[in-house]
This record gives C-alpha cells, sequence and structure tokens, in this order.
C-alpha cells in the first residue's frame, strides 16, 4: 500500500504535464473573416497591422506573405490549408488560419480567418463571444444600435437579419449547422468584421442558438465614446483574463489544487 501512493501521485502528475501538451494551439475571439476569391498580387489589410500578400497563384500551389505593419514575417508556399502561428509565454496561439481551393487555378477561392494577437493592442469587441437564443419574429438587441433578428424558420432554415436602427445591413439564409453568419464593411480599403456568429442549432422551427457571437465597433464610430459607465472597468477586465501570463497563473493554481487533492486521497487510502 505504501509503495503504491508515490506511484499514485506520480502517475496523476505525469497525466496533468502531458495533457497541455496534447492540446495543441490555441487561438483567441476571430476579429477578421473573408470568403471571397483572391488573385495573384491582392493584398489584404488585416487587422492588428497584419497584411497578406498572394505573391502567386499556381495550379498547385501558392506563395503568400504575411507582413507585420511593412516587417516581412513570413514567405512561404501554401497547397490548401495553412495556419501562421505564434508562440506568447509558451503558449502556441493560431493567428492566421487560410484555407485556399487551388483547383481552378488563378483566382482562387479562399477563407481566412484571422484571431486576435493577445500580444498585440486591439479594441476590445462590444460583444465579446456570448451564446443567444432569438425566438422566430424576434429581434435581439446588440450594441451601437444593431439588432439581430431570426426573420423566419422554415424546415431546418433560418433567415437572419441584421438591423442598424430601422435599416437592413445584411440578411442571409442559413441551414443545418456549424454555419456562419459574418457582417463587414469597407472603409479606406480597409475591410472590418463588425458582427460574426455561430448558428448552433435550430429548436422545433421556432426558436435558434447562436454561439461565438462577437461585435465589434464600427470604423466609422471609432472615436465615439461608450455610454456606458464601467466600460473602462470592464475592458480591464477582459484584458486581465486574457492575458497569458494570467492564464499561466491560473494553470499553476489549478494544478496545485489538483496535487494537494490527490494527496489528500492518497493519505486517507493510506490510512
Amino acid at each position: 500500500m505504501n509503495r503504491s501512493i508515490p506511484r499514485t501521485i506520480f502517475a496523476t502528475l505525469a497525466i496533468l504535464l502531458i495533457i497541455p501538451i496534447c492540446a495543441g494551439n490555441v487561438h483567441e475571439t476571430t476579429i477578421y473573416y473573408l470568403n471571397d476569391s483572391v488573385e495573384t498580387g491582392d493584398t489584404l489589410e488585416m487587422e492588428q497591422g497584419y497584411q497578406l500578400t498572394i505573391e502567386d497563384i499556381r495550379k498547385n500551389d501558392a506563395e503568400i506573405s504575411i507582413f507585420n505593419g511593412s516587417e516581412a514575417i513570413l514567405n512561404t508556399s501554401i497547397s490548401g490549408d495553412y495556419t501562421f502561428d505564434k508562440e506568447i509565454a509558451g503558449i502556441n496561439y493560431d493567428i492566421i488560419r487560410i484555407s485556399m481551393n487551388l483547383n481552378g487555378g488563378d483566382p482562387a477561392p479562399m477563407v481566412l480567418e484571422q484571431y486576435r494577437d493577445p500580444d498585440k493592442p486591439f479594441d476590445y469587441p462590444l460583444i465579446g463571444e456570448v451564446s443567444i437564443n432569438i425566438k422566430k419574429g424576434e429581434r435581439e438587441p446588440l450594441k451601437a444600435g444593431y439588432e439581430l433578428e431570426a426573420t423566419s424558420i422554415i424546415d431546418n432554415n433560418v433567415v437572419l437579419t441584421l438591423y442598424k436602427g430601422d435599416d437592413i445591413v445584411k440578411q442571409e439564409k442559413l441551414s443545418g449547422s456549424d454555419k456562419r453568419f459574418i457582417h463587414t464593411t469597407k472603409v479606406d480599403g480597409q475591410r472590418h468584421t463588425i458582427l460574426i456568429a455561430n448558428l448552433d442549432r435550430i429548436s422545433n422551427n421556432d426558436s435558434v442558438q447562436l454561439s461565438g457571437l462577437s461585435q465589434f465597433k464600427d470604423p466609422e464610430s471609432a472615436d465615439e465614446g461608450d455610454d456606458d459607465d464601467d466600460d473602462d472597468d470592464g475592458k480591464w477586465n477582459t484584458e486581465l483574463v486574457e492575458s497569458p501570463y494570467f492564464r499561466y497563473l491560473l494553470s499553476i493554481f489549478v494544478f496545485a489544487c489538483v496535487f494537494v487533492m490527490v494527496l489528500g486521497i492518497a493519505r486517507r487510502v493510506h490510512k
């Protein structure tokens, strides 16, 4: 019995140490999304100073360059799917994911998703990755005068309508699961993501469940103040929670709690 106690503790600690290694990369909230055709010479101005240039599109691969401001940080060839990641405080963060269909040559369809780089400044979202349920015909109030409505639900299909005031700014039909509702706007040649949400499920043709809903400030109103008195405190709290150093300390705390729990169980077994 005495020998089994240290073995149990050692095995538990080994598992806890291996889990983070096997977990793979992580990513922050989506801040830029594009689903469009691109061609050789196109340059995409993304958020946080990142830039993607399509250097060349060939039959089986494409040459791309990624810039951080004016500095070229990557030049590579991709054959379809590619992820640009970055190590921050010992954690690998996915920053840009690209999926290109190169079967048809130039131009080529491309889906690009950019996640917030926790190592660079960025205006925090007005709404950050929440889940909501919207009944058919009802409007869900968002921020900055926006509302999202489940206009109709028929045969596992839903029409989502985004309003700003009384004006319709986007209307799209979604079906099934794992579908995305994206609203972007273009200002001074740069595309900005305003709203992104995932369709989780449709319930009884009566309501829809959305997850990962994030809303970002309109570029036109970037200088306008927020009416919420607790905005600064909320922003500070969000920055703290999303800090890699905070997560590292939280992981240590959880690890210590589990270790104490295992040690307590081992002592009880020994008695």
